[in-house]
């Protein structure tokens, strides 16, 4: 994955202003979601808010609550992945 400041370099939006994606109400996102959903660069910004645990705005074209879900949707499935028993190895 590209560094953080190259993807954001890439953004679609660096050209509006900041304050459309941190919305009073998240009910009020439909603007900034549209401009996410052309960006070339929706995914790598949507993970990064993920990692970095952002509360607030909206972040590859999903506000906070629809983050949570996907974040717990993502520690559910590494926690299965993690408990599935190892195929036994053999020699021969």
């Amino acid at each position: 994955m590209a560094s953080s400041q190259e993807w954001q370099d890439k953004a679609a939006c660096r050209e509006v202003a900041v304050e459309m994606f941190f919305p009073p109400a998240e009910q009020e996102s439909e603007v900034a979601k549209a401009v996410c959903s052309n960006c070339t660069v929706r995914q790598p910004c949507l993970d990064f808010a993920i990692a970095e645990g952002e509360r607030f705005g909206i972040w590859g074209g999903l506000t906070t609550q629809e983050r949570r879900t996907v974040a717990v949707k993502q520690r559910k499935t590494s926690l299965a992945a993690a408990s599935e028993p190892l195929a036994p190895f053999y020699l021969g």
